[in-house]
């Protein structure tokens, strides 16, 4: 099986901007997740986060499966390297990544899947799967995350 996800150091260099035009997208100071304060870019539900102690290395990625042209949430799992597309379902992601190390259900029609992916590099991979849609959103980080 292909190892899954991009190297740490490639994660490092993306950037929002490569896939959205400047003109809809925010830039983030003082973001707030995970614990920690970040800086970053984003698009709607979609943000690429940077710690504010690292400021030139991606450390985080959320993107908005339904929000974004099919086009780009395809050039970005792409690039992540991951076996995904938007819409699959849950047995369908968990016959590609297997089983969940977690789950979360912050809303009723949906459950968010948390796995551990890769690994020489490891990620946490977290994936929002409503019930009628299927895949409607993930996140992804490297793991560990620096402090």
């Amino acid at each position: 099986m292909e190892p899954l996800g991009i190297s740490h150091d490639a994660f490092g260099r993306l950037r929002l901007a490569d896939f959205i035009a400047a003109e809809h997208l925010e830039q983030l100071h003082g973001w707030e997740y995970l614990d920690r304060c970040w800086v970053g870019e984003a698009s709607d539900f979609t943000e690429w986060l940077r710690l504010e102690s690292a400021p030139g290395v991606t450390r985080s990625v959320a993107i908005d499966l339904v929000a974004l042209p099919e086009s780009t949430v395809q050039s970005m799992i792409g690039m992540l390297q991951l076996p995904l597309r938007a819409g699959q379902g849950q047995e369908e992601i968990t016959g590609v990544l297997g089983e969940p190390i977690g789950t979360r259900s912050f809303v009723r029609d949906r459950v968010t899947l948390i796995f551990r992916i890769g690994a020489a590099e490891p990620y946490e991979l977290s994936c929002t799967i409503h019930e009628e849609q299927g895949l409607i959103y993930l996140t992804m980080h490297p793991t560990p995350l620096p402090d």
